[in-house]
């Protein structure tokens, strides 16, 4: 025997399961969008201020010189709202008794004063010379809005018996 099958009722469960699968995605999506918004960066994307000037391998930033080098690593806030929740750079020391050195800092240009102000996330030391990974780490830094922008300045040791120090990459967690 032939059943008639009800189109209009086959409609209505698809309309319902489409709809239902759309607000599923949007809610994973609202959510993810609240959740924190992490970025990592390769070292490269520093900018020296001060010393020689800079090698890249893998997208790391390395100095080849026989003194200090100097760079401010810059991070994207976009999310102009909210500070940032945690941060870190991960360097490769490999200088036997110069230290990479870094700071997180926020800052805005207050028209008022003619001036800088922000909030300094103090320095963060490598342990010593070593072929591994070292990661330097800050919690909460304050500072938001349209008119702060974000960035570590590190001190990247010279080259010592042929070996160089890097920056290799560094991350930024905003709320």
């Amino acid at each position: 025997m032939k059943r008639k099958i009800n189109q209009s009722a086959n409609f209505f469960t698809s309309y319902v399961a489409g709809a239902a699968a759309l607000f599923f995605a949007l809610a994973i999506a609202v959510n993810s969008a609240m959740a924190g918004d992490a970025k990592t960066y390769p070292g490269s994307m520093g900018v020296k201020y001060s010393g020689g000037n800079p090698s890249y391998s893998s997208s790391m930033m390395g100095n080849p010189n026989t003194s200090y080098m100097y760079v401010d690593l810059p991070a994207i806030n976009d999310s102009m709202s909210e500070s940032v929740n945690n941060a870190w750079v991960g360097v490769l020391d490999r200088h036997y008794s110069q230290n990479v050195r870094c700071s997180f800092n926020s800052v805005y240009w207050n028209n008022t004063h003619d001036t800088i102000y922000g909030w300094w996330g103090g320095n963060k030391y490598s342990d010593g010379s070593s072929n591994d990974r070292q990661v330097l780490s800050w919690g909460r830094v304050g500072g938001s809005g349209d008119t702060v922008h974000h960035y570590f300045s590190c001190r990247v040791p010279a080259t010592y018996n042929g070996n160089r120090s890097y920056i290799i990459s560094y991350h930024v967690n905003e709320d």
